[in-house]
């Protein structure tokens, strides 16, 4: 009987066994080849997997194999390039793929929150760069090669200087913070928030005094090889930074690092060789000629014994002197071209499951300036090692060190040399015996200055369960930076000058994090919590030593201790710790709505004490409208991608320091031999102090049509920035000077488009595409403080003499930062044109400084014919600083850009542009310029002024610009100074920012001669720029939109490069 049973029974097991192996699917070997759909060539590092899980990569040569199931459905993606998703057909083995470049992608992976996760499930606003785009063209800084590429992302590359940076704002202006006067006010960076590999980065380090910093004022950003980037993304709205905190609120650029991709080892070189070209310069008279034009000066317009003093001006009187008989070219000695080369090394190889990659550079850069340069040697590396599908480890070094020559000035001015330049063709040319001291400065100051930095990270992450993923990452930055410089006693007075600072920046950082991801039938649901942690050290000391026994023996021993400063711990330390945790949540149906909670809370050393924890909540709805089958069965063919996106949210960010919150201490000599310490009452502290608050709202769309040959991006938002810190100056009876407050706000609201054509099909054998974006921004100043009544100005000292001084209102209800000029009217034909007033019967008259005082009654003082015009706004009958009116903005209402590809078969010509409009700009470099013709007696050049509507004589009633040659009445009347209207000038402008011709060897050519690749390329950068504006160059201003004069020139650059692969 129990035969009769277990035999059936094995006989029925065998049976199921043997139908559920057949049932099995059957496994099989897929091979093909990844190739650019556009160029042809292969793609090496494409990866190749199964939908949501990868698999292996592509070799050098593009070719893969991978061992799945029949049937199945491979999804081929590659940095850059639209993902690919394939089902195999039953028994298919061969499978070729090409995959399209895309600059933006709709569909793919992104990282919020040090997450990563699909792009179509983010409600946030943000955009890609590949690292193709970053190249072809060596900068010092790679966060110039970003202009015009991005909407909404505006960056004015205002100065020249290598290593340095320009403005860089998302979003339009998020403070009104000024540092400085003159030609030294600038206005404090709000750069947004830089994360390289998921550790962040700090980019204003530099810029902690403004254009007076101590230290190399190189930017962190220089430091990182542009050949090292695979792709960026910028972050503009609050959901898709809020998880970023505080140090979010102005915007997030994430940037990816090249990994390792090729199961074969490589290695690739890349060299650059470019010249730097010096843009036009100052137009001048020389020799005879500028003799001959000054003394024609002082024979016309001089007054009492000026012609005694022309036979008594050696310079002008005595042309047979060898001293003064010359014709030099001061700007020649200081501006010519350079020739700079670049290097760049790199190795990589390995697989899905371990790959490595190190990136060796080198790079130069020599100024356009005597004595100005930057070099920089970097080492990066990079490892990533996967021993099961669950586990994974990143580890990464970088390093560099860079090395900066800023000659005499601080690398953005170089002051010295402007006013060395503008020397007058008489004198002989520059020699040690000969030079005036500021020559020599410039041209014999030894510097050697630059930051050193390295960096290491590590960060592991295990999926404990399925979809529960467990991560780590800690991450320390230890970075220096030393400027050593010395002048000649012959270069400085005949006393010698050594100036040394030396800093140090250290940051630990640690984050760890847990996300879950949960798909429940239609439903998916998505967990993330982590926490971070920041330990942050820096500081600075200077010394500065007087008169050392000799330009050989620079110290430190023997020096002038009555005219030196000892050293010691500069105001700038810091010692900062903080703590955060933030959340977020992540709900959709079936992908077509998608919403988004995050909250985020920041603990930081620096708060106020009744403030000590900042909140950054935000919330985001999206709605993926092609999911939709009624959508989509409506539009099939010709709408690829559609969604609606809407989000809100706040990022609060601390400001100010702990002395504004505890007040400061201060050594006060000594009594008794003992040393004092007493209160600083400079600034009264504020325990209340709040953080700033950024507020921002977003509604946008993405759409692509007609098979990705139209994509369209839209957003329109509104930010307020509230609580910003402000100082408010006291009453002299309170015993302190002022204290800093939160009581400003200001609101920035606009519209961003991008679109994206690719306007020739994708068989076509010419690849075409163009891309066009552009932000218009508007800026709102809504608050001040109660006390200044709707109005005030960033510099307390309005009447100063000062006329380089810019001066800039606050006024609520209009632009954030509008200029305060007088008004020109233009230019008096004759003195019968000049009002007169009826009670003094005194003509109009000007004081240079100050308001009415006993110089207004003085004749002198009076207007007369070929004088300025100047609005005598309050009708008294004096041109005062009470006649100076609001006028202008500074900032920009329109930005973008527009880039455009052509391709055949081997050949690539992209050509890249910016735009900015409707910004003023105030020129004080063509005022600099007519003052120079205001002093025939100085040692000045005198640059030709034909090209201006210059006063004539009596009854010109055309001219635009005052009598500059009646330089004995100018000096009672100013009619140059740059804080007037006829110097605020229009400061759009359309740029050619880069044109780049490559071609791609053939593969059977570099096969035979044993390397895998070569690419070669020709790049000029700065080739053209259009423009209304009359300076010499109308990007080349401040953020203040101030033409400073001594600013660094942009140059323009061509490049022949090489890419080779062995």
């Amino acid at each position: 009987m129990r035969k009769q049973i277990i035999w059936p029974s094995i006989f029925f097991c065998v049976l199921f066994l043997c139908q559920n192996l057949m049932a099995q699917v059957k496994k099989i070997t897929v091979k093909g080849i990844i190739l650019d759909a556009a160029t042809k060539e292969p793609l090496t590092g494409a990866t190749i997997g199964t939908p949501g899980k990868g698999l292996t990569q592509a070799d050098v040569d593009g070719k893969y194999s991978v061992i799945v199931d029949d049937g199945a459905t491979l999804v081929f993606t590659n940095v850059g390039y639209v993902s690919q998703t394939v089902k195999l057909r039953p028994g298919q083995v061969a499978l070729n793929i090409n995959l399209t470049a895309s600059a933006n992608e709709i569909n793919g992976v992104v990282v919020r929150g040090y997450v990563k996760r699909n792009r179509d499930e983010q409600t946030g606003s943000s955009y890609i760069i590949t690292g193709k785009e970053v190249q072809d063209n060596p900068v010092g800084n790679v966060e110039q090669l970003l202009q015009g590429k991005v909407a909404g992302l505006n960056i004015q590359n205002n100065t020249g200087a290598p290593g340095m940076r320009g403005s860089v704002n998302i979003r339009g202006l998020s403070t009104i913070a000024i540092t400085g006067t003159g030609d030294n006010a600038y206005l404090q960076p709000t750069s947004p928030l830089y994360i390289i590999d998921g550790i962040p980065l700090t980019a204003d380090q530099a810029s902690q005094y403004g254009f007076d910093q101590q230290g190399s004022g190189v930017s962190p950003l220089s430091l990182i090889p542009q050949e090292d980037i695979a792709s960026m993304e910028i972050l503009k709205d609050a959901t898709a930074t809020a998880l970023y905190g505080s140090r979010g609120a102005y915007g997030v650029i994430l940037i990816t690092t090249v990994r390792g991709k090729s199961k074969i080892p490589r290695v690739m070189y890349t060299a650059n060789f470019y010249v730097s070209a010096v843009p036009k310069l100052r137009s001048l008279y020389g020799g005879t000629n500028e003799r001959n034009f000054k003394i024609n000066q002082i024979q016309t317009y001089g007054i009492n014994n000026d012609k005694y003093l022309l036979s008594n001006t050696p310079a002008l009187s005595d042309s047979l002197n060898a001293y003064y008989n010359n014709s030099t070219d001061w700007q020649g000695i200081y501006y010519s071209d350079k020739f700079n080369t670049t290097h760049n090394v790199e190795m990589d190889g390995g697989d899905e499951k371990f790959n490595y990659k190190a990136n060796l550079k080198y790079f130069s850069q020599s100024g356009l300036i005597a004595n100005t340069g930057f070099e920089n040697y970097s080492l990066d590396m990079n490892m990533q090692f996967k021993p099961s599908p669950k586990l994974s480890f990143f580890g990464s070094i970088r390093s560099s060190l860079g090395k900066v020559q800023a000659g005499s000035g601080t690398g953005v001015l170089q002051t010295i040399v402007n006013n060395s330049a503008g020397k007058s063709s008489l004198l002989p040319g520059p020699s040690f015996l000969l030079a005036t001291s500021d020559v020599l400065s410039s041209l014999d100051i030894r510097n050697n200055a630059g930051p050193k930095e390295i960096d290491a990270n590590i960060n592991a992450s295990y999926e404990l369960l399925k979809g529960l993923v467990l991560g780590t990452t800690t991450n320390y930055t230890y970075r220096t930076d030393n400027t050593d410089s010395f002048l000649p006693a012959a270069a400085n007075g005949q006393t010698t000058l050594m100036n040394n600072d030396y800093s140090y920046y250290s940051e630990l950082y640690n984050r760890n994090n847990i996300s879950y991801t949960k798909p429940i039938g239609n439903h998916n649901l998505f967990f993330s919590v982590f926490n971070e942690i920041y330990i942050k050290n820096n500081q600075e000391n200077y010394t500065r030593i007087f008169g050392s026994p000799n330009d050989t023996y620079e110290g430190p021993y023997g020096y002038n201790g009555a005219l030196s400063t000892g050293g010691g711990v500069l105001d700038n330390f810091l010692n900062l710790r903080t703590a955060s945790f933030a959340g977020a949540f992540t709900y959709d149906y079936k992908k077509k709505y998608v919403v988004d909670f995050t909250y985020r809370v920041d603990g930081s050393s620096v708060n106020g004490q009744n403030n000590l924890y900042t909140k950054n909540p935000s919330v985001g709805f999206k709605w993926n409208l092609t999911n939709e089958d009624w959508i989509s069965n409506r539009t099939k063919g010709w709408l690829d991608q559609a969604d609606l996106r809407l989000t809100a949210g706040q990022n609060i960010y601390p400001v100010g320091e702990l002395k504004d919150i505890y007040g400061k201490y201060n050594s006060n000599g000594f009594y008794d031999n003992q040393s004092r310490v007493s209160v600083d009452f400079d600034e009264i502290p504020n325990p209340n102090l709040k953080s700033k608050s950024v507020i921002q709202y977003n509604l946008g769309f993405d759409v692509s049509l007609f098979h990705e040959a139209v994509n369209v991006t839209f957003d329109t938002y509104y930010k307020k920035v509230d609580n910003e810190l402000f100082k408010i100056f006291l009453d002299n009876t309170l015993g302190f000077n002022y204290y800093n407050s939160n009581g400003v706000a200001l609101s920035d609201y606009g519209y961003e488009l991008t679109l994206t054509l690719h306007p020739l099909s994708k068989t076509s054998k010419l690849r075409w595409d163009i891309n066009l974006n552009g932000a218009l921004n508007y800026d709102v100043l809504l608050k001040l403080p109660s006390q200044y009544n709707g109005q005030t100005y960033s510099d307390q000292d309005v009447t100063s003499p000062e006329l380089t001084k810019q001066y800039v209102v606050y006024r609520v209800g209009r632009n954030s930062l509008s200029n305060w000029l007088f008004i020109n009217q233009g230019v008096y034909a004759s003195t019968a044109n000049v009002p007169v007033d009826p009670v003094t019967g005194l003509r109009l008259r000007s004081v240079v400084s100050g308001t009415n005082s006993g110089t207004a009654l003085n004749p002198l003082y009076s207007y007369q014919g070929g004088d300025a015009i100047l609005q005598d706004a309050n009708h008294d009958y004096v041109i005062d600083a009470r006649d100076r009116q609001v006028s202008g903005n500074s900032q920009p209402l329109l930005t973008g850009g527009f880039s455009n590809t052509l391709g055949y078969k081997a050949f690539s010509l992209n050509i890249y542009c910016s735009y900015t409009a409707v910004r003023s700009v105030i020129n004080a470099s063509l005022a600099q310029r007519l003052l120079l013709l205001s002093d025939p007696f100085g040692s000045n050049s005198v640059p030709t002024a034909s090209d201006l509507r210059i006063w004539k004589g009596t009854g010109d009633a055309t001219a635009k610009f005052a009598n500059v040659y009646d330089y004995a009445h100018e000096q009672y009347m100013s009619n140059f100074r740059a804080s007037q209207t006829l110097f605020q000038e229009n400061g759009s402008y359309f740029k050619i920012n880069q044109v780049t011709l490559s071609y791609n060897v053939p593969k059977n050519f570099t096969k035979r001669i044993g390397l895998n690749s070569v690419r070669t390329y020709f790049s000029a950068s700065n080739l053209a720029i259009f423009t209304p504006y009359s300076g010499p160059n109308v990007e080349n201003v401040n953020a203040l939109g101030k033409d400073v004069d001594g600013a660094y020139p942009n140059p323009r650059t061509y490049t022949l490069g090489f890419n080779v692969q062995f």
